[in-house]
């Protein structure tokens, strides 16, 4: 089902399924890739596992999980909307602990408020300590499927790459550019050790999307082959390495949850430049 969230600067329409943004229309302008070849989504909901992760162990039972994880493939129940605010839930079922054994209840809530939309992941433990990762994944529009990334405050992250264990420390960055020769390149980027500035994604449109995070991680995909978008997500996690351990618990970046809960907050601000 798709429920549509409205103030006078942004309308944004949620999937129930997967509890993803599925539009999100500023003043007048559709502001979210629309899906295509080149990726059919717009944004995913990632719980309990990054991209495309290879098998894990919990009590020394092997698991195999879907890419991204078990959020992405199951229907969320309405918990509560208003005309602004949308909270979505899923809780743990046979489906999900065929890949993720763990009990769990996983709420997404939707703020609006003027031309920011405020993510919030709550994730509560059905019994005992959980281990997970968690975030978003949307699709911004960006012709050419490139965008200049802004830092707020000048940065030395870890630049992560795919399939490898060691990061590599880039030194003193204000901005680049992420186009689809950087995609062909590095497939994901990943940074981690930012100083928690606003992060600035600038299309050649004239448009502007600033996120606001405490997250460890902040991850820049497109297709490289195609596709007007570009990916900035907000990630409590990381992709998975062959050199990681197998124990789900014990890989990088986790995070772990009991039945108090645990709570991942990003703000994604549109502005026209």
């Amino acid at each position: 089902m798709i429920y549509v969230l409205k103030n006078k600067y942004v309308t944004l329409s949620v999937n129930s399924f997967g509890a993803v943004m599925d539009s999100l229309v500023y003043l007048g302008e559709e502001r979210l890739w629309q899906g295509g070849e080149e990726w059919s989504g717009r944004d995913v909901t990632v719980f309990p596992v990054i991209g495309h992760a290879n098998a894990y162990t919990v009590g020394g039972e092997r698991f195999l999980p879907k890419s991204h994880g078990v959020a992405r493939y199951s229907e969320f129940a309405l918990v509560d909307a208003t005309l602004t605010e949308l909270v979505l839930e899923l809780s743990s079922n046979p489906v999900t602990k065929k890949t993720y054994p763990y009990g769990f209840i996983l709420r997404v809530k939707y703020v609006l408020k003027k031309n920011s939309v405020k993510v919030t992941y709550e994730v509560k433990s059905k019994g005992g300590v959980i281990p997970f990762y968690v975030g978003g994944h949307p699709a911004i529009k960006a012709p050419g499927g490139e965008a200049l990334i802004e830092f707020e405050n000048e940065e030395e992250p870890f630049h992560y790459l795919a399939g490898v264990k060691e990061a590599v420390c880039l030194q003193k960055i204000k901005k680049f550019v992420a186009n689809k020769a950087m995609f062909k390149k590095f497939k994901t980027v990943q940074l981690g050790g930012l100083s928690g500035g606003a992060v600035r994604a600038h299309t050649s449109d004239g448009y502007v999307y600033t996120y606001k995070s405490d997250c460890p991680v902040v991850a820049l995909w497109s297709n490289e082959n195609g596709g007007d978008y570009v990916c900035v997500e907000c990630l409590w996690g990381i992709n998975d390495c062959p050199d990681f351990p197998e124990e789900l618990e014990k890989k990088p970046f986790i995070n772990f949850a009991d039945e108090n809960g645990k709570s991942f907050t990003y703000t994604l601000t549109i502005e026209k430049e």
